[in-house]
């Protein structure tokens, strides 16, 4: 797990090698937090390349990035894991090719040399690549079939500039940054940036499952090399008791595929069935004592620390428990600056804190992700299962309160797009066309549930359309991204079993009916886990790391976000009218059922980051006098768990 940033010239020699190398430096030093421990760039007439490293396999300075190829032709950066890669390597091995480390990267150097682009359809990991063909000038850029790694790009009039992160594009020299208005538009509504785009106009974002190839003095082309079979081609059949048996098999062969490492290795553990499952399937390969992580807020429904501490006892594990409380406001700041988009899963305030403790004694944790998007684990699939199937059907286009200008046409996906996206939505449409300031209004003529459209997959189950919409978006563009910049904040790996892609077509194959059944989400995967974890564990409502935001909008940052949401900076915008912000603040503090904490938070949020990353081109956090929540301290409360009581839990056949 690293950091890669670069950029071709349009023009060869336009800028020369010590200015362009010093570029790389300064994209490579901005990233420094993804990869502390070893930083390198290259550069020739045409492209530079920078890497920061997060050393992981084969930790010596041979596996050193940029990567070059024996015959000096073929020069890589390349963030992530390639968990098949010593299968790789050794099909190249036989076939003469050199190598001269122990790394994956050089299976990918290799790799390209003999099968080009075919490459990434062979590697199963997450990976964000950029090869520069020396010989064919040509660029080349991949990313990972679900978008566990980030990449992003822009192609300037001087330069095509990419990175992991767009703060790395942003230290270019005359790089603008302006909003993208319309991206705003649908951050308001879903709380994150979707799609190819971001919050920034003119920089985009490689998605998932997609590479890039951009030929010296051609326009870009990007192909899909990948897509997820959809439920029915190459159906997976046999008894309920067959696919139980095979779903744990299949599950401990990709968490085994995760467990390679030269360096220490654990888990997050949130108490809830996806992580619990990691875990115990953990333990089949390295004993007792794996180390395990866990964090709560120590009251009501935002604590599921004591299901965790079931697990970890059960399993043995060198148990960590960390309670936050309101002191994690103190960290706002730097998640605008980390995430360098507006970003509002308030989620990310505990991941971003879990992780820092995490690495203070493992670089690499496993995760649960993937799970409920897969194997149908959300309640609010039934809940739209239940609008869709309803007669008429519920959710379907509302034409006065969704648009200005009526859309042509009213069909089945549109209708099924508007159903999800009304689920999903932060403000309301109706919101928008109430409360909008100026600089939103060319905009609302377009609904923002259109965004899910593109991922519209025909006639399945509506469960199955649910999980499809989320897996093209909310999983890449909010799950994803959140553990990845808390993580990599922290030069912490973190890696997701659930979504190696050999067992996410097998699921993919299993007829939705036999994923789910008496309204129970991933009841599959809870009746073959039922000899593994207490019953009490799976089966109860998802909770997750939650944050209990509209708490802390009325009472710790009531000021706070008045001093933010009531700024003359913050009005002269144009995203929100004050009359609009003033009634929300006013509804949600009253004794009463409306509750905008979401809204509001999604509206601190953006103004976070209109501070950092667009009132000011410095590429630094906010000082402290800018940063409302600088006051805030959040103080070590860890307590180790000891897990004397491993219970009795079964073996688990060796692969």
């Amino acid at each position: 797990m690293c950091g890669l940033a670069g950029a071709l010239l349009k023009t060869p020699q336009s800028v020369d090698i010590a200015e362009l190398l010093g570029r790389a430096e300064a994209m490579a030093a901005i990233l420094h937090h993804r990869g502390p421990d070893g930083r390198g760039v290259w550069a020739d007439s045409h492209v530079a390349l920078a890497h920061t490293r997060l050393a992981i396999i084969d930790t010596s300075n041979a596996a050193a990035q940029p990567m070059h190829d024996v015959t000096d032709t073929v020069h890589i950066v390349f963030n992530g894991e390639i968990y098949n890669f010593l299968d790789l390597r050794a099909e190249l091995q036989a076939e003469g090719y050199p190598f001269r480390n122990r790394s994956d990267t050089e299976v990918l150097v290799n790799g390209y040399r003999k099968w080009g682009t075919d490459l990434f359809s062979k590697l199963v990991g997450m990976f964000a690549i950029a090869i520069w063909d020396s010989a064919k000038k040509r660029l080349v850029l991949a990313r990972d079939r679900f978008g566990e790694k980030p990449l992003y790009y822009t192609d300037r009039p001087d330069a095509f500039v990419f990175g992991s992160e767009i703060k790395a594009l942003l230290t270019w020299p005359g790089m603008p940054r302006r909003p993208d208005m319309a991206a705003l538009h649908d951050y308001l509504t879903f709380g994150f940036t979707l799609g190819p785009g971001t919050a920034f106009a003119g920089i985009g974002r490689l998605q998932p499952a997609h590479f890039m190839v951009c030929d010296a003095g051609k326009r870009p082309e990007i192909h899909r090399y990948w897509q997820l079979p959809m439920p029915g081609d190459g159906a997976t059949v046999g008894t309920s008791e067959s696919l139980q048996h095979e779903l744990i098999e299949r599950l401990r062969h990709a968490v085994r595929r995760c467990l390679v490492a030269d360096v220490p290795l654990g888990a997050f553990l949130s108490g809830g069935v996806d992580s619990s499952a990691v875990v115990a399937l953990m333990s089949s390969s390295h004993g007792a004592g794996i180390k395990t992580f866990s964090s709560g807020f120590g009251f009501g429904d935002y604590d599921e620390t004591r299901y965790a501490t079931m697990v970890a006892e059960r399993y043995d594990t060198d148990h960590n428990v960390f309670t936050f409380d309101s002191g994690l406001l103190s960290s706002l700041g730097d998640l605008a600056w980390h995430y360098g988009e507006p970003f509002s899963d308030s989620s990310a305030l505990v991941t971003y804190a879990l992780s820092r403790e995490t690495r203070r004694s493992v670089t690499v944790a496993l995760t649960g992700d993937g799970a409920d998007e897969t194997l149908l684990g959300y309640a609010r699939y039934f809940t739209y299962g239940d609008m869709r199937r309803s007669v008429p059907p519920r959710g379907a286009r509302r034409i006065g309160e969704l648009y200005l200008t009526p859309p042509a046409g009213n069909d089945a996906g549109r209708a099924a797009a508007d159903g999800y996206g009304f689920m999903l939505e932060r403000f309301r449409e109706g919101h928008k066309l109430a409360g909008s300031g100026i600089a939103m209004l060319p905009y609302l003529g377009n609904c923002s549930y259109e965004r899910l459209l593109p991922y519209y997959a025909g006639e399945v189950m509506p469960e199955e359309m649910a999980a499809r919409f989320d897996q093209a978006t909310y999983l890449p563009d909010d799950l994803l991204v959140k553990v990845d910049i808390a993580a990599m904040a922290h030069g912490l790996e973190t890696r997701a079993p659930f979504l190696n892609h050999e067992l996410a077509e097998w699921v993919a194959g299993i007829p939705p009916d036999r994923k789910i059944w008496d309204r129970e989400g991933k009841a599959l995967l809870k009746k073959a886990l039922e000899p593994y974890l207490p019953h009490e564990c799976m089966y109860r409502p998802k909770v997750g790391f939650r944050v209990p935001v509209a708490k802390f909008m009325k009472e710790e940052i009531s000021r706070q976000t008045d001093e933010l949401l009531l700024s003359e900076r913050f009005l002269d915008r144009g995203i929100m009218r004050r009359d609009f912000v003033k009634q929300l603040l006013a509804e949600h503090r009253a004794a009463g059922p409306l509750d905008h904490g979401t809204r509001l938070w999604s509206l601190v949020c953006l103004e976070m980051w209109y501070r950092t990353w667009i009132d000011s081109d410095s590429n630094q956090r906010l000082a402290e006098g800018d940063d409302p929540f600088a006051g805030f301290t959040w103080t070590d409360q860890s307590l180790p768990v000891p897990a004397d009581t491993p219970g009795a839990a079964p073996e688990l056949a060796a692969e």
